[in-house]
């Protein structure tokens, strides 16, 4: 999937694997600069081409929260660029605690995975930054993980897995999830955003806010 967010800013959506979600890679075609948003795949052989043949710089690499499947193709971007990790605090606490899990289930193997480097914790830039002439803000949306966020770029939203389309949330008190805390959040989104914002979700196509606000309404009825 390819389109166009605002201000010759390209949106590219790649598929994860062996979890169907989603990482983003928004491209400034004007600077050759780019930003890539949850990088899921633990090798990013996709995106990594496309930034080498269109001879891209790597800025920022943006998580929406610190589930595996958004998160497990860190180390390989930092390996080949060098751009910057962001995500909240409590997100980057979790990444950088070694962890094998996902290892195990998928490649039944040993192996540690801890992301090596946070650069920038959102709380310590108020929750926003600039990329050239743009605007990124972040914020704060517990529910699905206690440690996530939502990404408003071009007035659009990339949600990570707090809104999806018309998909019951997936939820686990053990890693800090919260239905109560989730519908505060969704509820903060729909107020504060227009109903035609465009929605970019961690798993799935995107979408338009409104298409899903009567979703959410019986859910949390």
């Amino acid at each position: 999937m390819e389109d166009i967010l605002c201000n010759n800013i390209k949106v590219l959506q790649f598929d994860n694997v062996p979890v169907p979600s989603n990482t983003y890679l928004l491209v400034n075609e004007a600077s050759k600069k780019c930003i890539v948003i949850d990088p899921g795949t633990k090798e990013q052989v996709n995106v990594r081409d496309y930034i080498q043949s269109q001879e891209l710089n790597l800025d920022y690499i943006i998580l929406t929260h610190e589930h595996f499947d958004h998160c497990w193709g860190v180390n390989y971007l930092l390996e080949l660029f060098p751009a910057k990790v962001v995500a909240t605090q409590l997100c980057a606490e979790w990444v950088q605690t070694p962890m094998n899990y996902f290892n195990q289930l998928y490649y039944n193997s040993d192996e540690m995975y801890q992301i090596t480097q946070v650069d920038v914790k959102v709380e310590d830039v108020d929750w926003k930054m600039m990329w050239g002439d743009e605007s990124i803000v972040f914020i704060s949306t517990p529910g699905h993980s206690n440690k996530g966020m939502c990404i408003e770029i071009g007035g659009c939203l990339f949600t990570g897995d707090t809104i999806l389309y018309r998909t019951k949330p997936f939820l686990k008190k053990r890693y800090g999830a919260s239905k109560q805390e989730l519908k505060k959040s969704i509820e903060k989104i729909f107020l504060t955003y227009p109903s035609e914002t465009k929605i970019f979700p961690g798993h799935g196509e995107p979408f338009i806010l409104k298409d899903v606000e009567s979703f959410y309404d019986e859910l949390f009825k």
